[in-house]
């Protein structure tokens, strides 16, 4: 070999560098995955933490109704989270006797930890009343409206025995976000709770509120 020559290396040096480079690419390949899907997981764990803080409240409330031992029904409205829920709506209605009405309740605040009732002996209807389709815009304020006991147009649940059906309710929460929960879904709900179909049906007396142990916050 001449001294001008460089020096060769073998070609099994050449070959093993190439192998070694490939090696330690494809060594990489699977730290570089395991570290996506990390930062993935934890990028989801940390969304649904926040979904969970987002509903802690709203989860808290719900409705449904109730029968006692003598079959009389309850409309409960309960909030079982430590803050108060504001402009709440409520519906339900009476699908059996003939004909169907439909209530629109409203209530103003409902109190932490708190289990509020209409029962049947509060709830009238007009019997010369018109089934309204496609819903009324008005809500009741529960127990204030103006109705005579005299007027003979108003029949009470109070000595029947119908078939009443959960509606919906919407509410504000703590942090002023309007929830629906319908057909025992939560969701957001942009604008107001629809009413339902048929007479329109009253709420006579007040509520009835009873404390409730426990409380606390719980995504659901």
């Amino acid at each position: 070999m001449r001294a001008d020559e460089p020096e060769r290396k073998p070609r099994q040096w050449r070959d093993l560098t190439v192998v070694a480079a490939l090696l330690t690419v494809l060594l990489s390949v699977p730290s570089t995955v395991w570290a996506v899907l990390v930062a993935q997981d934890q990028l989801h764990q940390s969304r649904e933490a926040d979904t969970r803080e987002v509903r802690a409240q709203a989860s808290r409330v719900s409705t449904w109704l109730g029968q006692d031992t003598h079959g009389k029904w309850a409309v409960h409205l309960m909030n079982r989270s430590p803050d108060p829920i504001t402009q709440v709506h409520l519906t339900f209605w009476k699908a059996l006797p003939a004909p169907t009405v439909a209530w629109a309740v409203m209530v103003t605040s409902l109190p932490p930890c708190t289990d509020m009732t209409i029962t049947q002996d509060n709830l009238i209807y007009d019997e010369k009343g018109v089934p309204l389709e496609g819903g009324f815009n008005a809500f009741e304020i529960a127990g204030t409206g103006s109705i005579s006991d005299k007027d003979k147009r108003w029949h009470s649940l109070a000595h029947e025995q119908p078939l009443l059906l959960n509606g919906n309710i919407a509410f504000l929460d703590r942090n002023g976000v309007f929830w629906a929960r319908k057909q025992g879904r939560l969701i957001q709900e942009p604008g107001p709770l629809a009413t339902l179909n048929g007479v329109v049906g009253h709420v006579t007396g007040l509520p009835t509120y009873r404390a409730l142990d426990g409380c606390e916050d719980s995504a659901g």
